[in-house]
């Protein structure tokens, strides 16, 4: 545990699971609250009109979408894309496909590794 000002009001806070403060936590999960029954009732609006309604960034609600907090629906569903292929989605960062493309070039650069260490002893020491 460490202790350390909170990013976003400043206070000094003991840190030990989130990034801020316990009472910046609670705000946070209110304006979440907010916006997803926002969009729960206004469902084909976009990004921006959303944050507009909920008087928050568009940066927040993208994060949000990004973290797989809430899905993008109706008209926000053109503004979110796969970082890889470009393809629309409704939450996360890559589509279905280009994650399980991804996993499979960890797993073959993981398989590479371990031939290529195969039979090596690998220790901790001092030279």
């Amino acid at each position: 545990m460490e202790a350390m000002n909170c990013p976003r009001c400043g206070k000094v806070f003991v840190r030990i699971n989130a990034p801020i403060c316990e009472p910046c936590v609670k705000e946070e999960e209110v304006i979440f609250d907010k916006v997803r029954d926002y969009i729960k009732e206004h469902g084909d609006k976009s990004v921006k009109e959303v944050a507009d309604a909920c008087d928050v960034t568009v940066k927040r609600i993208m994060t949000y979408i990004r973290d797989g907090r809430i899905d993008a629906s109706g008209g926000m569903r053109d503004e979110v894309s796969c970082s890889k292929c470009g393809k629309p989605i409704r939450s996360g960062r890559m589509c279905e496909k280009c994650v399980l493309e991804t996993n499979f070039q960890i797993g073959d650069m993981k398989n590479a590794a371990d031939i290529r260490n195969k039979g090596r002893v690998f220790t901790m020491g001092k030279k």
